[in-house]
């Protein structure tokens, strides 16, 4: 098989970045207790450089501290919200912190007025104020609703104590997500309500943040209880009846207008927003919801990406792409349904390593279907990697070689971005049988990160090249496995006699400009080889792509007899430039 230049054909949109760099994210970030500057220095110390928000990173106080966090340490969030990712909800808000700040003492209050929306049977969930700096561990501050100024019926009381570190004190009213003893407090629509903070402290709490003139047409500040001109910095959660069972999204029903509206006008000029976190496997009824909302926001925040994360192509999970309510529906619809709505890019997850073994059918098959679907739709795909333990599915924590092969069998595959799953450890209700992250639950580092770290480290400095590529064949040699493809007896690349039946990877891509590259792999988890490959029209030149610093260097290929010698580490791939 001859080479010939098929990536000129069509002009290639270019593929996503971060920052420049090649797409490394983490899913299930620090909580929110642990959101800290040592927390997300570690996160970039790991060579990541974005967050799929998660792990209750899912309201404007919990968001707003983690995104300072985020652009301290050169990171960059995908950003979520109860309201899309939970429960249908509105969101009220006044963004204005320019004003002069307000006290609070043992014998002294502030206050706000607030209207709530056109929405009938609202709750409200969720209240969250700015104020720089933390408070002492002895101080209370309580939050109470009323139905007016006057304080004569109060609606729902809530204390919160410190120590505090964060410069958004946030009060959750009702648990998300909502449980069936879950308790309520409504409010009515197009009704104004008065919010009240007091304290226990003797000293000075603050400075609350206000506006500077009358931001909020709903209403107004107070201090011990006099009306003032201007208004309190505040975000409040208020929870609809709308919604699916999974998600915000139904198939009848999406986030309004108004409140995706302010989740952009909230978001989308801080410099660490990497995009939009629409929400973890859907339903394919789902679909014209999010495609709305997608719309919505784009047209809000153009430039920003607005991310989804979809099932891999399991048989024995046909459920996971049915209607939620109707018959099951085949990958093929599942995907190309998806592709259809002109998504900024496609993601998937799975898992290979299980008590059973590797499950190399499941791997490879969603590999080798998604990588055509997604040049025939001309986009990115991501993919998810295994970096915890989860004895619910049978899921084992990987080792070092198992990462690495996880790795670059995915990029072999023109994948152009990953996301390990887990970062840190959930440990929330219901996922006790979770284990083994890269952040363990004390904080301290799983063996696990360093060699992420080191993967990680490698696979940015091969970014550039990567995502200047377009995928145009991968095959397998020795061991075949379900849905791949031999490698062709007349490809330009094979490797020696003596290597005929060893297990790997070959893949065949173009640049930009034409150049021809070959990423091989060594499928075998256990042991490092010496392969030598034979290249049947002796290229003048081969240069490796060097993993410590992105260069090309000359690799050890002799011209005269078209010879490539190449040594790998268990499960490593490694890239190569094939000159003339």
């Amino acid at each position: 098989m001859s080479r010939q230049t098929k990536a000129a054909q069509k002009a290639k949109r270019p593929s996503l970045t971060v920052s420049g760099e090649f797409p490394i994210g983490i899913f299930v970030n620090p909580a929110p207790s642990d959101t800290s500057d040592a927390s997300y220095a570690d996160i970039r110390a790991m060579n990541t450089n974005f967050i799929v928000a998660t792990n209750l990173l899912t309201t404007p106080a919990t968001t707003d501290w983690a995104l300072e966090k985020a652009a301290a340490h050169d990171l960059k969030i995908l950003v979520t919200d109860t309201g899309i990712r939970w429960i249908q909800s509105e969101w009220l808000s006044q963004n204005d912190d320019k004003g002069q700040g307000l006290y609070l003492r043992n014998d002294s209050s502030i206050g706000q007025t607030f209207t709530t929306p056109e929405v009938d049977e609202l709750n409200v969930m969720i209240l969250s104020f700015k104020k720089p700096g933390g408070w002492p561990e002895e101080a209370a501050l309580t939050l109470s609703i009323y139905t007016a100024p006057s304080k004569e019926s109060l609606i729902v009381k809530s204390e919160l104590k410190g120590p505090f570190e964060s410069d958004y004190p946030e009060f959750v009213l009702s648990e998300f997500p909502p449980q069936a003893h879950t308790k309520y407090y409504s409010l009515a629509a197009n009704t104004a309500y008065y919010l009240e903070l007091t304290t226990d402290s003797r000293e000075e709490l603050g400075p609350f943040l206000t506006s500077e003139t009358d931001a909020s047409a709903g209403g107004n500040a107070f201090a011990n209880g006099k009306p003032l001109c201007n208004d309190l910095y505040f975000q409040i959660t208020l929870k609809t009846p709308h919604g699916g069972t999974v998600s915000a999204f139904s198939p009848t029903g999406r986030p309004s207008d108004d409140y995706i509206r302010k989740l952009v006008e909230h978001y989308k000029d801080h410099p660490a927003v990497l995009g939009y976190n629409l929400i973890d496997e859907p339903f394919a009824e789902l679909y014209p919801a999010m495609k709305e909302t997608s719309d919505r926001i784009k047209a809000l925040d153009p430039t920003r990406l607005i991310y989804t994360n979809h099932y891999a192509l399991n048989e024995n999970g046909l459920h996971y792409y049915a209607l939620e309510n109707g018959r099951p529906m085949g990958y093929e619809d599942y995907i190309n349904d998806w592709l259809a709505t002109n998504p900024d890019m496609l993601s998937y997850d799975y898992y290979p390593y299980l008590s059973s073994g590797v499950d190399e059918k499941v791997h490879y098959q969603t590999l080798e279907f998604l990588r055509k679907q997604c040049l025939l739709y001309d986009k990115d795909l991501w993919v998810y990697i295994q970096s915890v333990a989860y004895d619910t599915f049978f899921i084992l924590k990987p080792n070092e070689n198992q990462m690495r092969f996880q790795v670059y069998s995915s990029l072999a595959y023109g994948v152009k971005g990953y996301v390990y799953f887990s970062y840190a450890t959930d440990t929330g209700p219901g996922l006790e049988a979770m284990h083994d992250g890269l952040i363990l639950p004390d904080g301290s580092k799983n063996d696990t990160y360093e060699y992420a770290k080191k993967i990680n480290e490698e696979v940015l400095n091969l970014g550039s090249t990567l995502l200047s590529l377009t995928s145009l064949a991968v095959y397998h040699t020795g061991n075949l496995p379900p849905s791949t493809e031999a490698l062709p007896s007349d490809f330009f690349l094979q490797p020696s006699s003596a290597e005929a039946d060893a297990s790997m990877i070959i893949s065949y891509f173009e640049n930009e400009a034409g150049k021809t590259f070959v990423m091989i792999v060594n499928k075998d988890l256990e042991h490092e080889h010496s392969y030598t490959y034979l290249l049947s029209d002796r290229p003048k030149a081969i240069k490796e792509v060097n993993k410590l610093s992105g260069e090309e260097v000359p690799a050890a290929y002799e011209p005269k007899t078209g010879t490539l010698t190449v040594s790998f580490l268990p499960g490593e791939g490694k890239l190569f430039e094939i000159e003339g």
